[in-house]
């Protein structure tokens, strides 16, 4: 990092910031979502996963919504799993498994509860929260006995295996593995592609970890033919990788360099980050054994950029921080030094938190406190040149005051839009966004009859209450027809009686419905802006927003925002 920052920068990023907060973007219609599958619309979700989060919102909302319609427990489950991701609150996923145990709980069948507690365990074993994962997972165990599945129920003690596993309980993880794939092999056609593989692949690796080359070689070799059978490049992919592991052990580093890398382009694919952890530290040991500090410290980097980008604690950082903290030693750069100290300090820590074992001892009592008092040590030596970052001083009142200023901006913004809303929920509760007729007894010459006009008014009342203005394709003429009168007497009346044109007379019927629509129906909320538009009229999303602007002084994010606010307070 620099020392200072030329105040001629500030402008450009307070432009930037005000822009971002300024740019609306659009998102995927309902019609354009309607023609994909499930696999589909699961691939978009993955592509713009981390590229445009309006459009993997669309995709995570699609696949929900499709789901419900089609009555599709499984696939509905996978929805709220991207839901909770996109709107980063895992409680969405948590609370749906908990809503279909409640309401299976009473009465089993072989797929539920069981399955929900099943995908709890794992969401908790992907989370480091191990006792959770094994609750929700013997639970799950105990409704495939009560309700015979033993499809589920060898999928769960694969994954109990895995929790041993992660505990470092190799042989009773090879037990279990053991076991099930004894299960597969007498029941063929009870065969999971996936968990197959998985079984396969992953009785590979205790045996790698029992150091016991030979069979995993063998494991990984029938994992391979099962994964080219099957023709799943990712799957081919995690093979090589494991060859890597075997090469590694072999003491064979520029062959392990050479399957790992291989492999990479698998792993990223699969956005299996702790495989990917574990391959970047590998390469990185092995070009270390090789002598290649530059090509070691390559890959040590990308193992701190990829903890930066997932923001997901890994062992093998331990390993990463320790060798760039002691780079940046010899090349005598104490910020980097220090820098690197403090991320194998935090990474340990929470390592710690997760495993009670003897490698914490030898943390807390002599690797620890050796670090600690050689991070005292830099900071000591960086406060006596602390004069360098005095110039810095300016700036950062400056932009103290541009970030105060902003903040009042915001915060009156905010008490605005909360007058706003509290309006409208107002005048929902007492019925003011109704369309009345004005001027009923008020005579004017419009050359239209008394009993005409009584006529046209009378089926404009039917009109609203059928809803007929949520025909998107609704025209002046068309409603003159279905009205039975012309376009000129039905333009005259509405201008008159509802003291607006007809195009202003369709969006504020548009927008009250809307109104009352949200405030009622809370499957409505989670709906996309888009979605919600083409629900009740409107051909586009710019429309609806400017409509509904106009008449709440409101944007419908905002709205939809404190409607789930309020029901949560």
């Amino acid at each position: 990092m620099k020392n200072s920052i030329k105040l001629k920068y500030y402008p450009t990023f307070i432009t930037i910031f005000l822009l971002i907060y300024s740019i609306n973007l659009s998102s995927q219609t309902k019609d354009s979502l309607s023609t994909l599958n499930f696999d589909e619309l699961a691939d978009k979700y993955y592509e713009y996963k981390f590229t445009d989060s309006i459009k993997s919102k669309a995709y995570a909302h699609a696949i929900f919504n499709k789901s419900i319609r089609e009555k599709d427990t499984i696939n509905a489950i996978d929805g709220k799993y991207f839901l909770s991701e996109v709107y980063k609150k895992y409680s969405i996923y948590i609370n749906y498994l908990d809503s279909i145990i409640l309401l299976t709980k009473t009465k089993p069948n072989k797929m539920f509860p069981a399955f929900s507690y099943m995908e709890k365990g794992l969401f908790y074993f992907h989370k480091e929260i191990k006792t959770k994962s094994l609750k929700n997972w013997i639970l799950a165990l105990k409704h495939t006995n009560l309700n015979p599945n033993d499809s589920l129920k060898y999928i769960i003690k694969k994954n109990i295996g895995s929790l041993n596993f992660s505990n470092k309980e190799f042989s009773k993880t090879k037990e279990l593995y053991l076991e099930c794939l004894s299960y597969y092999e007498k029941n063929n056609n009870k065969i999971d592609y996936y968990n197959y593989f998985s079984l396969l692949f992953n009785t590979s690796k205790v045996y790698l970890n029992l150091n016991d080359i030979d069979s995993t070689i063998i494991y990984n070799d029938k994992a391979l033919h099962y994964a080219s059978k099957m023709k799943d490049s990712i799957f081919i992919g995690f093979c090589l990788n494991r060859k890597g592991d075997i090469e590694y052990l072999s003491k064979n580093f520029q062959k392990a360099i050479e399957k790992s890398t291989s492999s990479l382009p698998y792993i990223v694919k699969d956005e299996n980050y702790r495989v990917l952890f574990k391959t970047y530290n590998l390469i990185a040991k092995s070009f270390s054994k090789l002598n290649d500090s530059k090509n070691s410290l390559k890959y040590n980097f990308l193992i701190d950029s990829l903890y930066n980008k997932t923001h997901i604690t890994h062992k093998s950082q331990l390993s990463s921080y320790t060798y760039l903290m002691n780079h940046y030693k010899e090349e005598n750069d104490l910020k980097n030094q220090l820098k690197y100290i403090e991320k194998y300090l935090k990474t340990d820590s929470i390592l710690n938190s997760r495993n009670n074992n003897i490698l914490k001892i030898y943390s807390e009592e002599y690797y620890k406190p050796k670090l600690i008092a050689e991070k005292e040590a830099i900071i000591t030596e960086l406060k006596g040149n602390i004069s360098v970052f005095k110039k810095t001083k300016t700036y950062l009142i400056f932009f103290s005051i541009v970030a105060i200023l902003f903040s009042f901006y915001q915060y009156n913004k905010r008490k605005v839009q909360k007058k706003n809303f509290n309006k409208v929920i107002s005048d929902l509760k007492n019925k003011k966004t109704a369309l009345p007729i004005i001027n009923e007894n008020k005579i004017e010459s419009n050359n239209i009859s008394k009993e005409v006009t009584k006529d046209i008014l009378s089926k404009l009342i039917s009109f609203e209450k059928s809803e007929g203005f949520t025909n998107s394709s609704i025209t002046l003429s068309i409603l003159a027809k279905e009205l039975n009168t012309n376009s000129n007497y039905l333009s005259k009346i509405i201008n008159q009686y509802k003291g607006i044109n007809f195009s202003t007379y369709l969006n504020k019927l548009r927008i009250n419905y809307t109104l009352s629509l949200l405030e009622e129906n809370e499957v409505i909320r989670k709906y996309t802006i888009a979605a919600i538009a083409t629900e009740v009229g409107f051909k586009s999303t710019e429309s609806f927003s400017k409509a509904f602007f106009k008449e709440t002084k409101l944007k419908p994010s905002f709205y939809i925002k404190e409607l789930e606010n309020r029901k949560v307070a």
